[in-house]
């Protein structure tokens, strides 16, 4: 990094080509030098929020080539595999609700998905009817259950899943939650599914997780408590007011 630094230093922008960009790609990074940090562009990179997104990220990190892999019974397959990323996703967002959502934070990943996918899969495709039942134990108590430590949050999350494993999930006018515009799409392609979940809200009522409307002013105030916090801190401090502190003063103190 030094070095970089030496290289950035002793650059020449009349010997340069006119289409030349250096792009760096980093972690926060003690080592990361300060002139090439305030010489450049700052971009940050944060992960899309929302029920959207995080449906559309597991559909495309699944792929078509899942999607259509079930033969035997592929209504049904493509059914409960969009009730089982509505699933995931619901489970994930309602973590932003703080307590209200969860009483743990818990870290679900793609891995348990992918575990439950897997195994939704196996079911479909080999049992004359679809075992209900036993993919919502295996799902809810097992898979993602497995990381849930208290009691009450395993009863939310068996309640979640049985409203979206059921035969009901088969019929097209079925709703996964009290808003119309959340259903399981009816039987087609993986760009039809696709051009579903792109029509949904950006924003999300708080009825989708099942939850009561006001949780999102408890929610909405809290973020804007953070980001208030967030700036106050930053701010620099009057040296006359003698209780003031500096950012490099917050900043050891943090440290």
């Amino acid at each position: 990094m030094p070095e970089l630094e030496k290289i950035q230093e002793r650059q020449d922008e009349s010997m340069m080509n006119g289409d030349y960009r250096l792009w760096l790609t980093t972690f926060s990074s003690p080592a990361f030098p300060v002139p090439v940090l305030q010489s450049g562009i700052k971009l940050t990179n944060e992960p899309p929020k929302g029920l959207k997104a995080n449906i559309l990220g597991t559909f495309n990190h699944v792929g078509e080539d899942v999607y259509e892999s079930c033969t035997a019974k592929p209504r049904e397959y493509k059914k409960l595999m969009f009730a089982l990323c509505y699933f995931h996703a619901a489970i994930l967002e309602r973590r932003k609700y703080g307590a209200i959502g969860w009483n743990e934070r818990y870290e679900w990943m793609n891995s348990d998905f992918d575990c439950s996918n897997m195994q939704l899969l196996m079911f479909v495709s080999e049992q004359p009817e679809v075992p209900y039942q036993a993919l919502n134990y295996i799902v809810s108590e097992v898979n993602y259950g497995g990381r849930v430590t208290d009691d009450r949050d395993i009863r939310t999350i068996n309640s979640l899943l049985r409203r979206y494993f059921c035969p009901e999930i088969m019929s097209d006018n079925y709703r996964l939650s009290k808003l119309d515009v959340y259903y399981a799409p009816a039987e087609g392609t993986f760009a039809s599914a696709i051009e579903y979940i792109n029509g949904l809200p950006l924003d999300e009522d708080p009825e989708v997780f099942g939850l009561h409307p006001n949780c999102n002013m408890v929610y909405e105030a809290g973020v804007v408590a953070g980001f208030l916090n967030s700036v106050i801190i930053i701010q620099p401090r009057i040296a006359s007011a003698g209780t003031g502190k500096s950012p490099e003063e917050e900043a050891r103190e943090m440290a």
